[in-house]
């Protein structure tokens, strides 16, 4: 019997169409238009400024806290608050217009403006940097000092037993001679006077330092022209050499001294019973400060160059190939004998 029912039909083996994906396409759709729409309205964002930090820049950092009522507040000089801290002004902390910090290169440590001036930005108006004077005087008296210096520094000094140093008593001979300078004309009227010419070093300094001078002129002979030439050009400075070695060298004591050694008995002794180089180095000055007195018109004793001038070319031509400083002497020589012939 056939218990199937005419009236039923079978079930559809075929897919019914469905409407999900056209209803998720429609959601997303929507969901983008509102983002979109979101975000084009919304206000930019804006990245933090980014500055480099004083480990990298190696300069001060400095911050400015702004008060909060802008409007009421005049905007702050970071120069005006450095000149501040730098001042000693300090302000209440209810009153403060910037905080002000100064890093080192490390980033270590902190220090305020006032401590640390060298990061002022702008240089002070008050600070004036003042030009170094040249001292013409200068090489000179670092030559007599050094000198001096290497006095101080020989063993043989020791045996005089100095009780100051050779700067001091040096000098302190040096202004005996000044203030006691010798005879030079009309030396020879009197057997008196000229026996005090020969014997006026020992006169006026004594026997004990006779003997020291002889004693350093046999063993620095190498430094003898280069102390006569700093001390003959001293001379045009007696305000440096008042200041530096407590000497009044007046120009007429130099002069005395010059015809001494060029025109009297004594002063010839003297030099003669020198070594040559000695003697070639003092005559020489002695000519330069003779000429020197003839160009300014003092020249009181009235000494004729020409006789030295010419003994001292052939001397030095014939035996003064120990002087350093000879070819500078001969043409000065030569120069001064075509003047006074």
């Amino acid at each position: 019997m056939d218990r199937t029912q005419p009236n039923s039909s079978p079930r559809s083996r075929v897919k019914k169409r469905s409407y999900f994906p056209l209803f998720l396409f429609l959601v997303v759709l929507l969901c983008s238009g509102a983002a979109y729409y979101y975000f084009s309205h919304a206000a930019p964002l804006t990245e933090p400024e980014t500055t480099s930090s004083p480990e990298e820049s190696g300069q001060a950092t400095i911050l400015a806290v702004q008060p909060d009522s802008a409007s009421d507040q005049s905007p702050i000089s970071v120069t005006d608050s450095i000149n501040d801290a730098a001042s000693g002004q300090q302000q209440s902390p209810g009153n403060s217009d910037a905080l002000i910090t100064s890093t080192a290169s490390s980033g270590n440590s902190v220090t305020s403006a006032a401590q640390h001036q060298q990061f002022s930005f702008e240089p002070a108006d008050n600070v004036t940097s003042s030009p170094q004077v040249y001292d013409p005087a200068s090489p000179f008296i670092d030559k007599i000092d050094g000198f001096y210096t290497h006095l101080d520094q020989q063993e043989y000094m020791k045996q005089f037993g100095l009780s100051k140093p050779s700067k001091v008593h040096f000098s302190e001979l040096l202004q005996k001679l000044m203030d006691n300078p010798p005879t030079v004309s009309r030396e020879t009227d009197d057997l008196f006077t000229l026996l005090k010419n020969t014997a006026h070093f020992f006169r006026v300094l004594g026997k004990d330092n006779i003997f020291i001078l002889k004693g350093i002129l046999d063993r620095e002979k190498p430094y003898v022209e280069s102390v006569l030439m700093a001390f003959y050009s001293l001379i045009d400075y007696p305000q440096r050499l008042k200041e530096e070695y407590q000497l009044s060298m007046p120009f007429t004591s130099i002069y005395d001294y010059a015809g001494f050694f060029l025109n009297t008995m004594g002063g010839r002794l003297y030099l003669f019973r020198r070594d040559s180089t000695s003697r070639m180095a003092v005559s020489y000055y002695a000519i330069l400060t003779i000429d020197k007195a003839n160009n300014e018109g003092n020249s009181s004793h009235g000494i004729d160059l020409v006789p030295a001038i010419d003994f001292l070319i052939e001397e030095m031509e014939t035996g003064g190939k120990k002087l350093t400083m000879r070819e500078g002497y001969l043409d000065a020589l030569y120069d001064l004998k075509e003047k006074y012939n």
